[in-house]
């Protein structure tokens, strides 16, 4: 039944090509976690990038761990996403071009700064973005160092569940 109704719907028979073809490109689609932490945004200014932010990634997918959601922190100033992400959707210049967009400034204004820590075992991204000399927010992509060397969910995992271990007074 399962294969008729594949075959008659285009999609590849063989399971393993017709999960890859339903989920997108293998190449740059990336199931892991990460983090937003607002630092100096205003309350207008924090509800926007929210309302962007959980429009990121698939809404809709068959498989719900791939779907965008996310956890918020107990003050509501920081929120860790998960979901089946575009690396092209997370990349710093592009994250700077969607925040120029989302606040009307020009993106060439903000500046960043990047440093590596380790919550677990993979070294993880934490980037702090600025305009003006003020940090703004900050955004941590759990398990990846901006090497290229994407991680996989449950390496994404081990290092956001360390860093909820190391912070559970902010989080529980």
């Amino acid at each position: 039944m399962l294969s008729h109704a594949l075959q008659d719907s285009g999609a590849p028979t063989d399971p393993f090509l017709y999960r890859a073809a339903r989920r997108g490109s293998l190449m740059t689609d990336h199931h892991l976690y990460f983090g937003i932490e607002n630092i100096a945004l205003n309350a207008d200014q924090r509800a926007a990038l929210v309302a962007v932010l959980n429009e990121l990634g698939p809404l809709n997918r068959p498989q719900p761990s791939e779907n965008n959601h996310r956890r918020v922190r107990l003050d509501g100033n920081a929120a860790i996403y998960q979901a089946l992400w575009n690396e092209d959707t997370i990349t710093v210049d592009t994250f700077k071009a969607r925040l120029g967009a989302i606040f009307g400034i020009d993106p060439a204004t903000i500046t960043h700064a990047a440093n590596q820590v380790t919550f677990s075992v993979r070294q993880t991204a934490v980037v702090t973005f600025s305009r003006g000399g003020t940090d703004y927010l900050r955004m941590v992509f759990f398990g990846y160092a901006g090497d290229g060397n994407w991680p996989t969910r449950e390496q994404s995992r081990v290092e956001v569940i360390q860093y909820l271990k190391n912070n559970l007074a902010e989080w529980e």
